[in-house]
């Protein structure tokens, strides 16, 4: 209880310190990104404090246990249910809408946290605010997590949630396979392994923020290191996944994969974030491979800023594009 308490209090004291030296620095100097208001800013330094005070003193093997149950947002609470379930032997939980005629897009979310941490609840607002811009309901897949499960852990899990849907007769071209961050590479690594072993593949996926390069070789993790929340990213949460795989492996690391073949994918990357070389990177070989992909990119924003700030304005305006893109990318006549 006392190692518990301590904790709490040294990543309060860590964000508090935050807070007071982003509200000096923005005194003295302005803001820290043009067009960055009070609440944008601090909202990236408390998260930066946090997650540098949390890598000092967490213990990898403990970070799967800090789960959060996030309400959904009050504007949304007559019009999305939470409803857990079991598909396939894989836990997670619905998010839907209410009634609408006819039948509507499923997302199968899969949330982020660098493989180490994160839940369905943790991202219950962001996913619920995409489920009533786009109109589809979304099954958000609790898959385990490193270093208590190494790869291929997730992929195996986030690929039986996939093929459940199937077996529960939802036809492929509803699904639309959807992540961020670490999600993000593990909805790019379930469409690779679905066209590696010849089965059925969704009708689309989106991407927000993809870490796809777990050998962390883009240029921008150095350039962009003072904007996003993250610190410098490592190799260490890497390692926590892969164990001894080398980070290049496809399944692992989608950046290095084949794409041919795979289907329409829409990339959403922050100008502002660390891992942004990713999606540009991916996006090109994409193209190369002749799949249709779209790259939208918010110049002056963090990463995953759609899930951190998802009544933020910007935020706002990802949706609508993420709706667009279904809408022209999907039909639900099936």
């Amino acid at each position: 209880m006392m190692t518990s308490v301590w904790t709490s209090l040294r990543l309060t004291v860590a964000m508090v310190v935050a807070v007071v030296v982003a509200v000096g620095r923005r005194l003295s100097r302005g803001p820290l990104v043009p067009g960055w208001g009070w609440a944008l800013e601090l909202r990236r330094a408390t998260l930066r404090a946090f997650l540098e005070a949390a890598r000092e003193i967490g213990r990898p093997e403990g970070w799967a246990d800090f789960r959060v149950e996030a309400p959904l947002p009050k504007v949304l609470r007559e019009l999305v249910t939470v409803e857990p379930d079991t598909i396939n032997g894989v836990g997670g939980e619905w998010l839907r809408l209410a009634p609408l005629a006819g039948p509507r897009p499923i997302l199968l979310y899969i949330h982020g946290g660098a493989f180490v941490i994160g839940s369905p609840g943790m991202e219950r607002p962001f996913i619920a605010h995409l489920v009533a811009a786009v109109r589809a309901d979304a099954f958000s897949v609790d898959y385990r997590l490193s270093p208590r499960h190494r790869f291929p852990a997730a992929l195996v899990d986030v690929t039986s949630a996939y093929m459940g849907l199937l077996e529960r007769g939802i036809e492929p071209s509803r699904i639309i396979v959807t992540g961020d961050s670490a999600g993000g590479n593990l909805a790019a690594a379930l469409l690779v392994r679905l066209r590696d072993e010849g089965l059925p593949l969704p009708a689309a996926a989106i991407l927000f923020s993809a870490w796809l390069d777990l050998a962390v070789t883009g240029s921008t993790i150095q350039t962009n290191a003072g904007t996003d929340y993250f610190p410098v990213i490592d190799t260490d949460p890497a390692r926590h996944y892969l164990g001894d795989i080398d980070p290049t492996t496809p399944w692992a690391s989608p950046l290095y994969a084949d794409l041919t073949g795979l289907p329409p994918m829409l990339v959403i990357a922050g100008g502002r974030e660390i891992i942004f070389d990713d999606s540009t990177r991916f996006v090109d070989r994409a193209w190369e491979a002749g799949v249709d992909a779209t790259l939208y990119v918010e110049e002056d924003m963090f990463h995953a800023w759609a899930s951190v700030v998802p009544n933020h304005p910007v935020s706002q305006r990802t949706f609508t594009i993420v709706a667009d893109w279904i809408a022209t990318h999907r039909s639900c006549d099936g």
